[in-house]
C-alpha cells in the first residue's frame, strides 16, 4: 500500500472510536443475529483460533463487554484491535475497517477492487510505453 499524505483541505478525522462504535451497531442491528448470537459467534471464532476476547479470569466475550465495546456513550470502554478482526469475521463484514482507514484519509477494498486497480495500472503502463514509442517515432 502506498502512503497517503494529507493536506489541510482532507477530512482527517483520528479519533474515530464512535463513529466506529456506532458503525457496528449497525452491523449487528442490520444482521439476522442477536447480539448473544453475535458474543456466541465471536467466542466461538476466538476459541478456533486460540484467543481470549475477555480480560481478567474469564476466557469468553461476555454480552454486558459486547455491550459496552458498541456503546457510543461509554468512552472509557472499546472494542482491542484483537477483538477486531473477530467480530468482522463472525459478521462477515470488514466495513468497520474502512472507517478505521478513512480516519487516515485511505479506504479498504475488496478482491474487486484490487483487481480493477491492477487493472488500471497495467493499462497506464501500456500507455506510457506507447506514449514512449511514439516519441521514439518521432525522433527517428
Amino acid at each position: 500500500m502506498r502512503p497517503y499524505q494529507t493536506n489541510l483541505f482532507d477530512p482527517v478525522k483520528i479519533d474515530i472510536v464512535p463513529d466506529l462504535k456506532v458503525h457496528m451497531n449497525k452491523i449487528v442491528k442490520n444482521s439476522d443475529l442477536s447480539r448473544e448470537q453475535v458474543v456466541d459467534k465471536m467466542n466461538d471464532i476466538a476459541k478456533k483460533h486460540d484467543m481470549s476476547l475477555a480480560t481478567g479470569n474469564g476466557n469468553r466475550l461476555t454480552l454486558d463487554t459486547f455491550e459496552k465495546w458498541l456503546n457510543p456513550n461509554e468512552t472509557n470502554r472499546q472494542m482491542p484491535i484483537k477483538a477486531l478482526p473477530v467480530f468482522c469475521a463472525a459478521m462477515k463484514d470488514v466495513s468497520s475497517l474502512d472507517i478505521i482507514a478513512r480516519g487516515l484519509g485511505a479506504e479498504v477494498i475488496g478482491p474487486e477492487e484490487r483487481r480493477k486497480l491492477e487493472w488500471a495500472e497495467e493499462k497506464l503502463t501500456v500507455q506510457q510505453k506507447l506514449r514512449r514509442i511514439r516519441e521514439i517515432e518521432r525522433e527517428l
